[in-house]
């Protein structure tokens, strides 16, 4: 089959927030992540330089800040941050619901 479907409610998510889509579509290169973050949710702090994945965090709905590094990047809805793969980041949410696509590949 050329392509593959999936929910992201059929996936159990991790952090209370992030549901990795990745195995669920068969990716073998990219990696797709629905994040669901409740007020004031905190992610983990990483990088992804041993993997050398880039990472793109778009911000579909609510406010949020992405730590990039030492710079905070406050989001809106609509905007997009690419991140290289050895810049430390950590995900921030504001005091309202928010919903970010995180998507990343080598």
């Amino acid at each position: 089959m050329s392509y593959t479907r999936a929910n992201y409610g059929d996936v159990e998510a991790k952090s209370d927030a992030m549901h990795f889509m990745r195995d669920e579509l068969d990716a073998e290169n990219l990696g797709f992540t629905l994040v669901e973050a409740e007020p004031d949710w905190v992610g983990m702090e990483h990088d992804h330089a041993d993997e050398g994945h880039e990472e793109v965090y778009y911000l579909t709905r609510g406010h949020a800040t992405l730590v990039v590094d030492d710079d905070e990047v406050e989001l809106s809805e609509g905007d997009a941050v690419r991140v290289s793969p050895d810049a430390t980041r950590q995900l921030r949410n504001g005091s309202e619901e928010s919903w970010l696509v995180v998507v990343g590949a080598p």
